[in-house]
């Protein structure tokens, strides 16, 4: 029998409402029992036998409902995310259709409206309980509406990762591919379709914090054909991944479209930028520039012409670094554009750059 049918069955017995048992569990806590009990037996004293009986029932009502929430809570404890199939809310993207994206892994269409509000406990709990009451609201809290959500199915794991890293790393492409507004802020035991049916999920906050407000979303003109793109490459990324110097970048990147600051988003995405060519310890702005801009065209003048702006942005960099100087937004933007190319032509060969051969075709004139 489930929680739910379970309870339906309490409250015909006491002829309650749920919603007011659950109230007064929330404002009193496990208090609650004894508050019931103790008014049952002032009323018997008064000789108010009917009162005194529904105040024992809901005494009752109150004490099975205790025993159901620790049930559950240990139900809930004992879940791992390692061994069950998971599902992970999707909050600035939207899909049409079900994609797969790896074997085992799938991206669909969902919508949930998902509501934290904020309760307040006023003495500390012992180890395994919850909070002694009361309990109270407050105003405000955390509100996400969820459009889509990733399946993993059990076992399924993406190149060398743990499955919560798997979904990481598909929130991870798709955010460098379609927009990086995109996060994903829990994830669940339960498939958010079947939870209006009275399934009760366990959920595991990942990134809940927002999106970034310093930089203007870049913004996919067609999302569904970089899932697309996504689900070819995902593999060849994971593969990737094994490099400490590919994996830095990776990482500086992603952290960059959470950075509060202009500054902080440009040291990242630079840093992601130094970290997927290496351009060695002597100097590192021409070398750094010739690399990226071999890297990003063919072309030998618009070639020349990308040298020139990574040289110019790379000091944007110096001289907030050695000199205090915030950079501009325009710089911060162009850097990002500069740092997305790169990873994702990378992603793409299934190899990283190579610096030599960079260095080489710049000086001959010749494509990479």
């Amino acid at each position: 029998m489930t929680q739910i049918m379970i309870w339906k069955s309490i409250m015909r017995s006491i002829g309650a409402n749920r919603s007011v048992i659950k109230a007064e569990a929330l404002l009193h806590g496990p208090d609650a029992v004894k508050r019931a009990l103790d008014r049952a037996e002032e009323l018997e004293r008064q000789g108010d036998l009917n009162g005194a009986l529904q105040w024992r029932r809901r005494g009752i009502a109150l004490k099975e409902y205790f025993e159901l929430d620790e049930k559950e809570r240990k139900r809930k404890e004992a879940i791992k995310p390692a061994q069950i199939r998971l599902y992970a809310a999707f909050t600035g993207l939207s899909v049409n259709e079900c994609v797969e994206i790896s074997n085992g892994l799938w991206l669909d269409h969902t919508f949930a409206h998902v509501m934290a509000p904020f309760i307040l406990a006023f003495s500390p709990a012992e180890d395994g309980k919850p909070h002694p009451g009361p309990w109270k609201s407050a105003s405000g809290g955390i509100a996400v509406d969820v459009y889509a959500q990733a399946t993993l199915e059990e076992g399924v794991n993406i190149g060398a990762f743990d499955r919560l890293n798997s979904i990481w790393f598909l929130a991870t492409l798709v955010r460098l591919k379609i927009s990086d507004a995109i996060r994903v802020p829990f994830i669940s035991d339960t498939s958010f379709s079947e939870v209006a049916d009275g399934a009760e999920p366990v959920f595991w906050p990942v990134e809940l914090n927002e999106a970034s407000k310093v930089l203007p979303f870049h913004t996919a003109v067609d999302p569904m054909a970089d899932v697309l793109w996504v689900s070819r490459h995902i593999e060849k990324g994971a593969a990737l991944m094994t490099d400490e110097g590919f994996s830095l970048a990776i990482q500086s990147n992603d952290r960059a479209y959470h950075a509060e600051s202009l500054g902080t988003a440009m040291v990242l995405f630079w840093s992601s930028v130094e970290a997927l060519f290496r351009p060695g310890g002597r100097d590192i702005t021409k070398t750094l520039s010739i690399m990226v801009a071999t890297y990003l065209s063919d072309n030998a003048r618009v070639r020349d012409r990308t040298y020139q702006e990574i040289k110019a942005l790379y000091k944007v960099r110096g001289d907030m670094i050695h000199a205090a100087r915030m950079p501009d937004r325009i710089s911060v933007e162009r850097t990002a554009k500069i740092a997305r190319q790169a990873l994702i032509r990378s992603i793409e060969e299934g190899q990283l750059p190579e610096g030599q051969r960079l260095l080489t075709a710049w000086s001959n004139r010749k494509a990479y």
